[in-house]
């Protein structure tokens, strides 16, 4: 019987003990922590817009955004792979180069994008990816009595870049990006010329106001220059945008181009307070 007790004793501290040690010689490679680099932006700056199916004469005039922006190191692959989302709401008021007629102008651009990256120097990285975009919004001109507005509405499949610096200058840090996106396929909504918004949505001929996107009659490019001037935990953000959407299909030109001087707040949130853990930045 004292044998047995032994036995048992022994065998339930093998299971007891095993796994433990087991644990702690082969032990779980502990995942980096991946910052959400985020940045809120005020942009102002001009815009100018032609669109034929309402008028063939181009207005100009302020235009005023906001704009956000996260980015992250992907959780798969995180010295690899980052993802970025993009939001900016835009809204413009422009007038004829005669002075006798008014425009609006408001567009809604939201775009995800997955990016792989290298570092090509130090502080010095470089990353092309592709993205999926969607834009919704309108122009709408007061002058006219019969068809003042339209409609613009876009899903994009394209490709995108992004090049990042950070150095310091003294003791600042400073993180220089540049990024450009380029739609490559797509569907966006255009009515044909003279095609009234009365005849395709209450009596019914709407054939054709979808049409198929590609470089043949749509180019959309979108140009990011940035410069993040680090103050503590967070960076003020200085910036130029510049947006250009071009559409020629049904005999109608389309050409708005946003230039706009961007100012914002940037910085890397942390999702609990970091540990002595390794730290996978999408900027450095």
């Amino acid at each position: 019987m004292a044998i047995c007790k032994v036995l048992l004793c022994s065998l339930v501290g093998v299971v007891l003990f095993c796994p433990g040690h087991l644990r702690a010689e082969n032990p779980q490679p502990e995942k980096p922590l991946r910052p959400v680099a985020s940045a809120f932006t005020l942009e102002i700056g001009r815009q100018s817009a032609l669109d034929t199916y309402l008028s063939p004469i181009r207005y100009r005039g302020l235009d005023i955004a906001l704009g956000y922006e996260r980015l992250r190191a992907a959780s798969f692959a995180p010295e690899k792979w980052l993802t970025r989302h993009n939001v900016l709401v835009d809204f413009a008021t422009m007038t004829n180069q005669s002075g006798n007629g008014s425009m609006l102008s408001g567009y809604l651009d939201y775009s995800f994008a997955m990016l792989r990256r290298w570092q090509l120097l130090d502080g010095l990285w470089v990353a092309g990816g592709g993205e999926a975009a969607l834009t919704l919004g309108g122009l709408y001109n007061l002058r006219n009595s019969n068809n003042p507005a339209t409609a613009k509405a876009a899903i994009d499949l394209g490709v995108t870049a992004m090049a990042s610096y950070h150095l310091r200058v003294g003791r600042l840090p400073l993180t220089f990006r540049y990024q450009v996106s380029l739609p490559v396929v797509g569907a966006f909504f255009s009515p044909a010329f003279g095609q009234s918004y009365y005849e395709m949505f209450y009596i019914g001929n709407a054939d054709g106001i979808v049409r198929f996107g590609a470089w043949n009659n749509r180019v959309d490019l979108r140009n990011y220059l940035s410069v993040d001037i680090h103050l503590g935990k967070r960076a003020l953000r200085l910036g130029y945008r510049q947006i250009m959407r071009t559409t020629h299909v049904a005999y109608i030109d389309t050409q708005v181009l946003n230039h706009m001087f961007v100012l914002g707040i940037s910085g890397e949130i942390f999702r609990s307070a970091p540990p002595a853990r390794r730290v996978v930045s999408v900027y450095y």
